[in-house]
């Protein structure tokens, strides 16, 4: 639009400067600055230009245009002005403007000359150059510098005679480098459409230029005469190159083209033809003369050269034509000769016109015995079919390919698949017939379908995998709906799978693994389907049920199958499962099905491992309240909404304070105080226990060590902390300890790890070693809960424990009658043999202290004596006073059990009389 407007005001403005008599105050102000909006206009134009350019040098060069147009606009007003008083501008400020003008165009020309410099052939381009030079300078020289130059030379104004042989000059110049550019093609993204229109915009202004110079030598010249009206049309032209540059890439159409080429190409000899009319002008006074007949005689012979050497030009781009169209004749062949597909040429009956040497390979037969034959021939049974029909799907589709289709065929005994590719090319004089391409996929095709038994197949067990267990249940689900029947889907779980990983490695348990699939698919129907998901985890779909009892039948035989060892290698590996069964219901889609099963094998899990469990409703409740707790827990962690309370560890026989441990609650801001056993197992199972385990650690230690200073003989005083098994198998654990030791300042010996039986009995070596390391820093160890776990006596007697917890359950068997206190008996005297202290959990009753003191066992703890309770209910105890009486006459580095008992008794000093 800017550039239309710019049109249209140019056509106005020349229109009113030539109808101009000097009559209107209103008309002469116009006119003598009507170029300035011009000019504006054409700056917007370039600077949009620039922006719109992808190459930096052909935005650097409408940069500097730009500018150059900027310096050029800024003259103009001013010398407008000075025409608006009635003063003679020439010589003025403006004039420096006008001279800073010619090198930012200079500038722009170079920049687009260089940018052009990877494909410009510089040795034609400096020939033409020199003979554009030549010629125009020629023509400049003897018909615009001399005689201006002659007709000035008695000016009496020195500068204003040299500003105007400088402008001339400049002029001069500036018209053969604008025209050079146009010779070099410009570079980058410049359109030669915009190279030309471009030239000719400067040309003009250069040439009106000229014209004003001279009139100024003469003294003839008047603002808003004919030089005027020439530089507001070249605002046109510069317009309109800075639109075919906003166009982007060249879209000139080929006649258009071929006539800018022709124009270009054609400069040099344009100077040369100049040349020779300036010497004929010189000459025509003597048109008889020899010097005369001999220019005549040398321009025609000029010109015959130039016509043979566009003779020879032509002739010699017929045979890059014909060499090119061979090259690419024999490069085509080259291609058909090696491909590996078969090319073909058929007739619309099928007989073959051409066929490629591929065809060897594919059809065992050589393409010379092929041609003339029927391509139908080759294929057999429903393939031949198939391949008429899709020679008619062909013939009958123009303008574009039909297929890929796939078809087989037979060569002697082997069979492979062919891909089929054709096009009709009737119309094509080169080809006229149908054009087919033929590609051996027959690897690919094997391939495919390892991919998809890959794809749908656990590659360890050659079970169904994930998707395609899905897929089933998916299938399984409609025809379900259909039949008004019902489907069962279970969930396994192989029961301390990571055991055998850990004790025997990862081979070992990929073997158990694929022991396990055979055993499953032993204990299952045909029809069902059993499968993989991951990990230690299978999945079984059972289909059509005609009673529920059928499927726990499945289930239990499943659970006795793997009651028997499974063999690995020689060495028998025993592993239970826990497995969760769901059955379908009319609107249960397959993510609720298989989530439900999961919920149900998560359940059995939680039972206790080793058995089967139905799904029912609530088992989700208590998952969300599982998974609501999990959630909690974590947000307990950072809001500080842990404590810890500490149950006293008492001697039996003496009643004094031994030691606490330190028990961990938890304050919810909604619910209050919640017990441990809602929490801790969700915080074992999700692994936030042992975050929970570091700060019980740190927050224990650091408690009883500023406490036991309020305690007589507190240095003494034992603080025990629990161990998960989680925090024990999957965490430094004893780095744990150690910053809990450092940062509290508690010394080593005064801290007691308890580990439950079940702990330490998992990965026994790997167990052992962090025992050990354990030991190494100085710390008690204890077995919380003994004898409700399984435990080996040769490992136990290895490991480096210090004290034997006995459980709450065999102290309350204690006063009854039966094998209780024979099972309590047997857990002292095993300390005994070992050299380990005993300690009571969960006494209530005095008569069983009396019991247990029979039995040997040195400390307890249980609500007799004190529930849990804060540090500072503890240090006023009957308990912490008793410790303060024993500890009195003895020295602080007395030795003490591992319970914290003194190992010698008292030695009291004889009170003196008063």
């Amino acid at each position: 639009m800017l550039a239309l407007g710019l049109c249209a005001y140019v056509l106005l403005a020349i229109l009113l400067t030539l109808l101009d008599s000097g009559g209107g105050r209103a008309l002469t102000v116009f006119n003598l600055y009507s170029d300035s909006p011009a000019c504006l206009a054409t700056i917007v134009l370039c600077m949009a230009a620039a922006r719109s350019a992808a190459d930096p040098a052909v935005r650097r060069t409408w940069r500097l245009l730009a500018m150059a147009l900027g310096v050029y606009c800024a003259g103009n007003v001013l010398n407008s002005t000075y025409w608006l008083f009635h003063r003679d501008p020439f010589p003025s400020v403006g004039d420096l403007f006008f001279l800073a003008f010619y090198p930012l165009v200079f500038a722009a020309v170079l920049n687009a000359i260089r940018s052009a410099s990877l494909r410009v052939p510089w040795g034609r381009l400096a020939l033409d150059g020199t003979i554009l030079t030549l010629g125009f300078g020629a023509f400049f020289w003897f018909f615009v510098i001399r005689p201006s130059a002659a007709a000035a030379g008695g000016d009496p104004d020195l500068l204003k005679y040299l500003l105007t042989q400088t402008y001339i000059a400049l002029n001069c110049l500036m018209v053969m480098a604008v025209g050079m550019l146009l010779i070099a093609g410009g570079g980058g993204q410049f359109r030669r459409r915009t190279l030309v229109l471009l030239t000719l915009g400067f040309a003009t202004m250069f040439l009106a230029d000229i014209v004003w110079a001279m009139s100024k030598v003469t003294g003839r010249y008047l603002p808003g005469g004919i030089s005027d009206a020439v530089y507001l049309w070249s605002y046109v032209a510069l317009g309109a190159a800075a639109r075919e540059q906003l166009r982007g890439p060249s879209r000139d159409n080929t006649a258009a083209g071929a006539v800018d080429n022709a124009l270009v190409h054609g400069l040099p000899y344009a100077a040369m033809l100049v040349s020779f009319l300036v010497l004929v002008y010189f000459n025509r006074g003597d048109a008889s003369g020899p010097v005369t007949v001999m220019t005549m005689i040398i321009f025609v012979i000029t010109m015959l050269l130039m016509v043979r050497q566009g003779a020879i030009f032509r002739d010699d781009v017929l045979l890059r034509e014909q060499r090119a169209a061979g090259l690419v004749e024999a490069r085509y062949a080259s291609l058909i000769r090696n491909a590996s597909d078969v090319i073909a040429i058929v007739a619309l009956d099928g007989r073959l016109r051409f066929v490629s040497p591929a065809a060897e390979r594919t059809f065992g037969i050589r393409p010379e015995d092929l041609v003339g034959r029927n391509l139908l021939d080759l294929w057999v049974d429903a393939d031949r079919e198939r391949l008429a029909s899709f020679l008619g799907e062909v013939a009958a589709t123009e303008g574009r390919a039909v297929g890929p289709v796939e078809m087989q065929v037979s060569s002697g005994t082997k069979r492979f698949t062919l891909e089929t590719v054709g096009s009709n090319l009737l119309q094509d004089p080169a080809i006229g017939g149908l054009a087919l391409n033929f590609r051996d996929v027959s690897e690919r095709k094997v391939l495919e379908e390892q991919l998809r038994q890959l794809a749908f197949h656990d590659p360890l067990t050659l079970l169904a995998n994930r998707s395609l267990f899905r897929n089933r249940v998916d299938h399984a689900l409609a025809l379900a709906r259909r039949s008004n029947q019902q489907i069962a889907v279970m969930f396994l779980d192989l029961d301390n799978f990571k055991n055998i990983n850990d004790s025997l490695g990862h081979d070992a348990g990929d073997c158990l693994l694929r022991a396990a699939a055979q055993r499953l698919v032993k204990c299952t129907r045909s029809a069902d389907t059993v499968a993989r998901l991951g990990g230690d985890e299978f999945a079984i779909l059972m289909e059509a049920i005609a009673d529920p009892a059928d499927v726990e039948r499945v289930a239990c035989n499943i659970s006795e199958s793997f009651a028997e060892p499974l063999l690995l290698d020689g060495t028998e590996a025993r592993v239970a499962t826990s497995i969760g069964v769901t059955f379908s219901r009319s609107d249960d889609t397959t993510e609720e099905l298989l989530r439900n099963a999961d919920i149900a094998m998560y359940s059995a899990k939680a039972a206790g491992k080793g058995r089967h469990v139905v799904f029912e409703p609530h088992m989700q409740e208590r998952l969300r309240e599982r998974l609501r707790i999990e959630e909690q827990i974590g947000r307990g962690l950072e809001g500080e909404e842990f404590f810890l309370e500490f149950q006293p560890v008492i001697d039996l026989n003496t009643r004094g304070l031994l030691g606490v441990e330190a028990l961990v609650r938890w304050r919810h801001p909604e619910q209050g105080v919640i017990a441990p056993g809602q929490f801790i197992p969700v915080a074992e199972e999700s692994g936030q226990i042992i975050d929970l385990g570091r700060w019980v650690l740190i927050e224990a230690c650091c408690r009883v060590r500023a406490w036991r200073g309020n305690v007589a003989g507190g240095q003494g005083l034992r603080v025990a902390v629990n161990i998960s098994g989680r925090h024990l198998q999957h965490a430094d654990l004893v780095a744990d300890v150690a910053r809990a030791l450092q940062v509290s300042g508690l010394e080593p010996g005064n801290l007691v790890i308890e580990l439950t039986e079940s702990t330490i009995m998992q990965n026994t070596e790997a167990n052992l070693a962090r025992l050990d390391d354990l030991k190494a820093l100085g710390v008690r160890l204890a077995i919380d809960d003994f004898g409700t776990g399984y435990s080996s006596l040769s490992y136990l007697h290895r490991f480096p424990i210090d004290i034997l917890k006995i459980d709450r359950s065999f102290v309350s068997r204690l006063t009854e009658s039966g094998d209780g206190p024979e099972l309590a008996r047997a857990v002292v005297m095993l300390g005994d043999t070992l050299g380990l202290e005993t300690v009571a959990e969960g006494i209530e009753q005095e008569d069983q202290v009396q019991a247990l003191l029979a039995l040997g066992c040195v400390a307890g703890q249980g609500y007799l004596f004190a529930a849990s309770a804060p540090l500072d209910e503890l240090a006023g105890s009957s308990f912490a006073s008793r410790r303060a009486e024993l500890w009195e006459g003895h020295a602080p580095d007395d030795p003490l059990t591992a319970t914290g008992r003194h190992r010698r008794p008292a030695f009291r000093r004889p009170r003196s009389a008063a």
